[in-house]
């Protein structure tokens, strides 16, 4: 089977799946921690490519303490139960790699655990009822820039945006993915997808900047590491962090719009 025809398969049955979980709460909510879980596997990989030593299992259970405690507040006292003892567990540890190790759990916890946790508390930002649509709307934008981005740079593209980093992407790519996702956002608002049309375009831009910054970090840490995937799991598509890049940025900020910037914009 040829590479494109893998990369077609996996990309429809990525977005079939994910579009199907995230209809229910508790599918979505199981599904991104599953996702955390095997992208912070991913991670350790990375980091073992540069020789940094990396606590697998402490990672994971203070991710997933961290990620459910974003949505029920009520367990957070376990968090700091669970951080308080794993900073003097590193009280003992022999090793001159403290901070390099506590460094390591600590960014994982902050770049993958608590940007997914956020795929229910977006779903519940008015009246804290879940509602699947704005998911369904957001994560077309998310994949919309990345397909824009392609398609104008492949097109247009003559000029570097970061080639030390991402030597593919340039400035045509990206400044078509803001246009044309500004566009896909008032298709949005067209169908029936909550917002209003300026809101939706305004969440298309900021998407298109946010996915753009998300890929590209993730394209630091591959390049340092000397790899070119994070993963092999999505044949044609790479790992987990190569898909999901884009969303473990775009999370935070679109909670950060539509939990505080919105009401006070209040378009």
């Amino acid at each position: 089977m040829s590479d494109v025809m893998k990369r077609i398969l996996t990309g429809t049955a990525y977005v079939t799946l994910l579009l199907f979980v995230i209809m229910q709460a508790i599918s979505a909510l199981v599904l991104f921690l599953l996702v955390a879980i095997l992208a912070t596997i991913e991670l350790k990989k990375i980091f073992q490519k540069q020789n940094i030593d990396f606590q697998t299992w402490p990672t994971i259970i203070l991710g997933i303490t961290s990620y459910l405690a974003i949505i029920y507040s009520e367990i957070k006292f376990i968090l700091f139960l669970e951080l308080c003892i794993y900073f003097i567990s590193l009280l003992f540890h022999t090793r001159k790699n403290t901070i390099i190790l506590a460094g390591g759990t600590l960014f994982s916890v902050i770049y993958i655990f608590i940007p997914l946790s956020l795929v229910i508390p977006i779903g519940c930002f008015e009246n804290e009822i879940y509602n699947y649509k704005i998911l369904f709307g957001l994560l077309i934008l998310i994949w919309s820039s990345d397909s824009w981005a392609f398609v104008c740079g492949k097109l247009f593209g003559r000029h570097k945006l970061f080639e030390r980093i991402s030597p593919n992407k340039t400035w045509e790519g990206f400044i078509g993915a803001i246009i044309l996702t500004i566009l896909t956002g008032y298709i949005l608002s067209l169908n029936g997808f909550k917002l209003s049309s300026i809101e939706w375009m305004i969440l298309g831009a900021i998407t298109a900047i946010t996915s753009t910054l998300g890929d590209l970090f993730q394209s630091m840490l591959k390049r340092e590491s000397k790899i070119k995937d994070s993963g092999k799991i999505l044949p044609g598509h790479g790992g987990i962090l190569d898909r999901f890049d884009s969303i473990l940025l775009c999370f935070p900020v679109f909670h950060i719009y539509l939990n505080y910037l919105k009401p006070i914009l209040n378009y």
